[in-house]
């Protein structure tokens, strides 16, 4: 089998790039003669700005919570921007906007680095006074690992089955920092199997604070490994997992103090988010800017939500996407996500009235103050169905939609065909359908010759 050269970008070219880590690159110019060996090190190279970023746009372009119109279509500058908003990608290109905007190459450059620093951390002997620090970077670095595969195994495998997750094909599962280790796809269950064991290690090892917006704590670490169980459909292990970071960290910001009068009233403004990660790459933005929120999602929202005056501004008579907590997309975890699947996997496990808690305990900071009318419902199911809307309506721009379209067209109560109009062409996508598992790159299949979806 080929060697995985082609499989991540080099961490060289990783860590030449801005980053949070400057001081030690100011010392240590070339990775290939000088591998970080202390603490302090590992902390500043895990700190990295790479890791800021969360490449899921080939799903948010591909979900049904944007419309472009033929112009804006025709206006799009490459023909794989055109194929994922009308679900015609049949392959998926090496696409050259470097490893912050790519979903595979950043992922796997994400994973070398954690990899690395997991590595000199062996070499590295933990005691009482080192304890705090070692256990952050380790914590630190088996979350970014473990976000890395989730993003791939969202983008690039079938949704987790459990009767068939032995079989399904996962993704290349890179855990040593030799690259000239050769690669194959392991089965779906060993690649959810790998991320939940390490994201449940990496919880009881991170620290309650944060040191900073880019540090992620045991919060987090937690919140991850509830949505992780969530796409797998173990819904009491979500349900822990969601009940144990709001233990660590609840807090809600309340919509009512934010200015809807802002250009972007969330930015740095927001208390929810666990980690400042953005979900955006080229091609999504190039969509994004141009795009329109459909009309039927935009319905949803009333008139004292004030989610309809802070997601949204009216342009050329068109509900456009103002940005998320982080001035554009989202892609780390946030306290509303988690509030969100405590409240689903409630319902789902047929607790409705727990599941209605959850909710109102979200939805009345996002309503004007002394116009919220707690949620009610008569049944698990009818709350089931109120929640899933709300999670549609709060969660846009965080890379997950597409993700939540493979869950529920499992459920033929819950199963869509998305439509899309653009000029006088119409394009579908029917629940189930193939083509929500995306081509792994073709360069990496010629390389290493790995099994295509």
């Amino acid at each position: 089998m080929k060697m995985i050269i082609k499989l991540i970008v080099p961490i060289s070219i990783l860590l030449l790039m801005p980053s949070c880590s400057k001081e030690w690159l100011e010392e240590k110019q070339d990775i290939k003669l000088v591998v970080p060996t202390t603490l302090n090190d590992l902390s500043l190279l895990m700190n990295s700005s790479q890791f800021l970023y969360d490449g899921r746009g080939a799903m948010e372009v591909s979900c049904d919570d944007l419309d472009v119109s033929l112009e804006q279509y025709n206006a799009l500058s490459t023909d794989f921007e055109r194929k994922l908003l009308t679900w015609t990608v049949d392959v998926f290109p090496k696409l050259g906007y470097g490893t912050t905007q790519e979903e595979w190459e950043l992922p796997y450059a994400q994973i070398q680095v954690c990899n690395v620093t997991l590595k000199a951390l062996d070499k590295i002997t933990r005691t009482s006074s080192n304890e705090e620090l070692y256990n952050r970077i380790k914590g630190t670095a088996l979350y970014h690992r473990s976000r890395a595969f989730l993003n791939l195994a969202m983008t690039f495998c079938k949704y987790y089955d459990a009767s068939t997750a032995g079989a399904d094909l996962g993704i290349p599962l890179k855990l040593d920092e030799d690259i000239n280790e050769p690669i194959f796809r392991s089965t779906l269950k060993q690649t959810y199997q790998r991320i939940t064991e390490d994201l449940s290690l990496a919880a009881t090892l991170l620290p309650q604070n944060a040191i900073s917006v880019t540090h992620i704590t045991n919060a987090g670490a937690a919140a991850l490994l509830a949505r992780t169980y969530l796409y797998m459909n173990d819904y009491s292990k979500a349900y822990d997992a969601a009940q144990n970071s709001l233990k660590f960290y609840s807090v809600l910001d309340d919509y009512n103090t934010f200015n809807p009068t802002d250009a972007r009233p969330f930015l740095a403004k927001s208390k929810e988010v666990h980690i400042m990660i953005e979900s955006v790459t080229a091609y999504e933005t190039a969509v994004g800017l141009s795009s329109s929120i459909p009309q039927e999602l935009f319905k949803l929202y009333s008139d004292n939500d004030l989610r309809k005056i802070l997601y949204f501004k009216t342009l050329d008579g068109k509900n456009i996407w103002r940005g998320s907590p982080l001035g554009n997309n989202l892609g780390g975890t946030a306290t509303d996500e988690i509030f969100l699947i405590a409240a689903e996997c409630a319902a789902r496990m047929g607790d409705r009235v727990k599941a209605l808690e959850f909710l109102n305990t979200l939805l009345v900071k996002r309503y004007k103050t002394g116009t919220f009318t707690p949620i009610t419902a008569t049944s698990d199911s009818d709350a089931l169905d109120i929640i899933l809307v709300e999670r549609r309506k709060e969660l846009l721009k965080r890379g997950l939609r597409f993700q939540d379209l493979k869950r529920l067209n499992k459920d033929a109560r819950h199963a869509k065909t998305l439509i899309k109009i653009i000029g006088n062409k119409t394009f579908t996508l029917p629940p189930n359908d193939k083509r929500y598992v995306f081509p792994i790159p073709q360069y990496i299949i010629d390389y290493n010759g790995l099994d295509q979806n």
